[in-house]
């Protein structure tokens, strides 16, 4: 499962590479007149909202991916050793505590 995310992590992490790049190419592009303003405009206006929603599939998949690595953790049981020590160090309200 993990690695089947890592998978599905790596593609929009390319296409996200991609159209930066081509962003910043079309950034670079001279303009002559209105026309081509509004064209370069429209087109890094889609481009801006198509890199805002690959980077939000990509968060997504790492919510994913950091909910498949943590449900080994919560069928254990698992109990931090910092909360257990901390009982057993006097982190109880009644507890008698060692004075020097």
């Amino acid at each position: 499962m993990m690695k089947q995310i890592v998978r599905q992590i790596r593609d929009p992490q390319k296409e996200l590479n991609e159209a930066q790049k081509e962003q910043s190419a079309l950034r670079l592009q001279p303009c002559k007149g209105d026309a081509t303003i509004r064209k370069k405009e429209k087109k890094l206006e889609e481009l801006d909202e198509r890199i805002r929603s690959i980077r939000e599939s990509i968060r997504e998949l790492e919510r994913k991916r950091q909910e498949v690595m943590s449900e080994p953790l919560k069928k254990d049981g698992y109990e931090s050793p910092f909360t257990r020590s901390s009982r057993k160090m006097g982190g109880e309200k009644n507890s008698p505590r060692m004075t020097i």
